[in-house]
């Protein structure tokens, strides 16, 4: 059995600076989104509430009610997207980043255990299943059978 089977799973947060950075890159964007929406909308209330004025409704008219009943709705639905889509970047950019910096973590391991070893010591190493970056694991498994090819 080898040794990812072994540990218990300790943290999401393995590269915790890799990790909030990618989270908060992919938050940014989502942000930066959501505000050209909510920008874009608001401009299309003002345009309407335009309109009402030119056409010489009064302050008062049910148009207006109208198209403020509808800009208050919007902004709560804007908010509890937002506030979904915050959850959802958080929760899956933990799950996602683990899955990239788990192997990293992994090859540093094992290379900070070759180098302290007493004697070369190689053996294979395997990443959990979904892991990112498989080749890397293969590689070093590869290494790993040529160096053992050509010590007998």
């Amino acid at each position: 059995m080898d040794n990812t089977q072994n540990r218990k799973k300790s943290s999401l947060l393995i590269n915790p600076k890799f990790q909030w950075t990618l989270i908060g890159y992919a938050a940014l964007l989502a942000t930066l989104i959501l505000i050209t929406v909510y920008a874009l909308i608001s401009y299309g209330f003002q345009e309407f509430i335009q309109i009402g004025n030119q056409a010489g409704l009064p302050a008062d008219h049910i148009y207006f009610q109208f198209i403020q009943m509808q800009e208050v709705t919007f902004n709560r639905v804007i908010l509890i997207i937002a506030a979904v889509i915050g959850l959802i970047l958080i929760l899956g950019g933990l799950a996602i980043s683990h899955k990239i910096a788990g192997p990293i973590h992994r090859m540093k391991y094992e290379f900070a255990k070759m180098r302290d070893s007493q004697g070369p010591e190689l053996s294979e190493i395997h990443f959990r299943k979904g892991d990112f970056f498989p080749e890397l694991a293969d590689s070093f498994n590869e290494l790993v059978a040529a160096w053992r090819k050509g010590r007998s």
